[in-house]
């Protein structure tokens, strides 16, 4: 879920936005049960851009980044220069670079691992037994895929002679790398083993220009095309695909192994669009006709939230609406953990919502 997924909330995260904007409280616990205090440290992390981290979560600012775990507390911090801000979280650990820059730097429990890539990075995945794929630019050829352990060791590293790389993704049980390119006839995909330099699956896709590869929870894999999305087996088998009719990409979010959220539009600009909700292997579960501007979605499990411009409104995977707030003023940032609560960022501190 990398280019497009906004930042958002479910239900229960919109009505704790709703408490700190009217009172301004952070740095405390805003859930029904009598539990300990969170309190996270954010000094540093003006202008931050936020992502979840299992139990914890993870924030990269131009001048520093930092891992926290399920109290707020520092895991890891590392004061490093990352002006154009990318961050991918994941379960107890996170990777921060610049994009089209040389440095990257692994968070984990300790210390940070630093790594360098003379080429520039240009995108990056991290799994949840902290395996990362970097691509990278690589003299003398299209670029390369880096495999290496979160403290630095590397797998290997495959070079990439034909087509245009443009994404990886690393599978979320460490098993599986995957690449993106663009082709001269459209697009393909190279699937590797993380065990040992072994390619495993070719996949041509003629007639498609494809710009983002997802691996979702269940290691199925998500392509997002010009004109369609695309669902691959963790083999490279294709499960299906959904055509966007001629009609425009605007958003999509990935909910985990249950379902995508997709939002077409049929002009570029404008309000009017179509929700979708789709399975995973490219069904249409659901839609819903807008004539509001959407500046976001974000989903979590089974529900998840649009945020309009006027107000946000929370649906479940059958897009039932479960509620709606009028206002989501008052927030700087908002990220979900893996048990369901919510970490809002808010005036410099941090509050948890946990239902």
């Amino acid at each position: 879920m990398k280019k497009f997924i906004g930042n958002l909330l479910i239900l229960l995260v919109i009505l704790a936005v709703a408490v700190l904007a009217a009172s301004g409280v952070v740095g405390s616990r805003l859930n029904r049960r009598d539990n300990s205090a969170f309190e996270a440290d954010l000094n540093g992390l003006e202008n931050a851009v936020y992502a979840p981290a299992g139990d914890g979560f993870a924030a990269v600012s131009e001048v520093l980044c930092r891992l926290y775990g399920r109290g707020g507390e520092t895991l890891c911090s590392a004061p490093r220069s990352y002006p154009q801000m990318q961050i991918a979280g994941t379960e107890g650990y996170a990777a921060v670079w610049s994009e089209g820059e040389a440095g990257f730097t692994i968070l984990k429990n300790g210390e940070p691992t630093d790594l360098s890539f003379p080429g520039g990075v240009t995108a990056a995945d991290i799994s949840d037994g902290g395996v990362a794929a970097i691509l990278a630019g690589e003299n003398g050829y299209k670029g390369s895929v880096s495999v290496v352990r979160a403290d630095g060791t590397a797998l290997y590293r495959v070079y990439i002679g034909s087509g245009y790389p443009v994404d990886t993704g690393i599978s979320p049980d460490s098993r599986r790398v995957s690449i993106l390119c663009l082709t001269a006839g459209g697009s393909s995909v190279s699937i590797y083993s993380t065990d040992q330099e072994e390619s495993l699956a070719e996949v041509d896709l003629p007639d498609c220009a494809c710009f983002d590869l997802e691996y979702l929870s269940d290691g199925r894999i998500l392509l997002v095309c010009s004109d369609r999305l695309i669902f691959l087996k963790g083999d490279g088998s294709q499960l299906g695909e959904y055509s966007f009719q001629g009609q425009f990409l605007k958003d999509y979010s990935c909910a985990g192994s249950g379902y995508v959220i997709l939002l077409l539009g049929k002009y570029r600009a404008g309000s009017a669009g179509t929700l979708l909700i789709l399975d995973t292997e490219g069904k249409l579960l659901a839609e819903k006709e807008l004539s509001s501007e959407v500046n976001g979605i974000s989903a979590s499990e089974k529900r998840f939230a649009v945020c309009y411009s006027d107000e946000t409104v929370v649906y479940d995977s059958a897009l039932a609406e479960l509620g709606r707030l009028q206002s989501t003023a008052g927030i700087q940032a908002a990220v979900m953990r893996s048990d369901g609560a919510a970490i809002i960022i808010s005036g410099g501190g941090a509050a948890i919502f946990e239902p």
